[in-house]
């Protein structure tokens, strides 16, 4: 170990001797087992270890604290003090980050991390503001929809019940206007809906959807890829501001090297849940250059009148020139 590193410890180890404990309450939907579960696993061991045991964080998984918002709301209130969640989760504290998830406007990995890499110091800035502090941020692979019967184009889906996330009464209304019949959920419902038959279609990664097993009760898969799945971790700014100063630094920094660590593993699972669906019946369905078309005019007709109002408008902005920046430098 070389000397700078072996002082750095040292102090940490000196410091954490002398600061009281500390217990972050952390909630999670992560499913059993999943990259994200193990990944704050991990993380919270290496606080611990970090601290010489002064911090230690006790992970509420599987949904256990509720949906998203209603952990947004307990880290409000202080009932939690961190959370490890989805975009959809963060757009209640921020509207602005859900603009990279927007339908159809980012195409792949190498767009959305160039993108996202630019943001995040707007979006921490903006966080903060708001009284949580971004410890890492997190891949999730890409959403698809599923179904109970396949999706061919849009009219196909129109015939379903989609899931949408409760409380944002504004994509809501985007999904309305042009026709398709949406039922707002909190996520800890969705699997007794679709086994009740209140829903039948839902945009997921394919991991979550293997993960959950809602592919048994909607095991067709509509391969168009509608968005990014990503997210963060956060901790409300009152408990980071108990972690030592000393300490909060390589905290931060522990946490999104194990969380970089696991992005491949999001690839592989997704491409492995995949595989395992496809055993057990999941059938997919290839969206036609003339239904993605179609889909394009759903989302200039119903969710571009939602920027400046569900979407931020200068996150859309500035994320749009990001886009026709990385586009410009990468054309063929």
């Amino acid at each position: 170990m070389n000397r700078p590193r072996a002082a750095a410890l040292i102090l940490l180890a000196t410091i954490a001797a002398s600061a009281p404990a500390l217990t972050i309450k952390l909630g999670s939907l992560a499913p059993s087992g999943s990259p994200w579960e193990i990944a704050v696993k991990r993380i919270a061991a290496e606080w611990a270890r970090l601290s010489g045991g002064a911090v230690s964080v006790k992970i509420y998984a599987g949904g256990i604290a509720g949906d998203e918002p209603d952990m947004v709301r307990k880290i409000r209130i202080g009932q939690l003090n961190a959370a490890a969640m989805t975009v959809s989760g963060l757009q209640g504290i921020f509207n602005g980050l859900k603009v990279l998830s927007f339908p159809l406007l980012i195409h792949d990995d190498a767009e959305f991390s160039y993108v996202l890499d630019r943001m995040k110091p707007f979006y921490e800035a903006e966080l903060e503001k708001r009284g949580f502090k971004v410890v890492m941020w997190s891949p999730g692979g890409w959403t698809y929809f599923y179904s109970r019967r396949p999706i061919e184009a849009p009219d196909d889906l129109r015939g379903q019940k989609l899931w949408v996330w409760a409380g944002d009464p504004d994509e809501i209304q985007a999904w309305q206007s042009t026709g398709f019949q949406v039922v707002p959920l909190a996520s800890t419902d969705v699997m007794a809906s679709l086994q009740g038959g209140m829903i039948d279609a839902l945009a997921t990664s394919p991991l979550i959807a293997a993960s959950n097993q809602w592919f048994g009760v909607i095991p067709n898969m509509y391969d168009l890829k509608l968005a990014p799945m990503w997210g963060a971790t956060v901790v409300s700014t009152k408990t980071w501001a108990e972690v030592p100063a000393a300490m909060q630094q390589p905290f931060a920094d522990a946490a999104q090297r194990i969380t970089d660590a696991m992005t491949p593993d999001i690839t592989r699972g997704d491409t492995e849940a995949i595989a395992v669906m496809l055993k057990y019946g999941l059938r997919i369905t290839r969206a036609t250059p003339g239904a993605e078309e179609k889909w394009r005019e759903i989302v200039q007709t119903g969710f571009s009148r939602m920027i400046g109002r569900s979407y931020d408008q200068a996150s859309f902005d500035m994320a749009k020139g990001y886009l026709e920046e990385y586009r410009a430098a990468h054309a063929r």
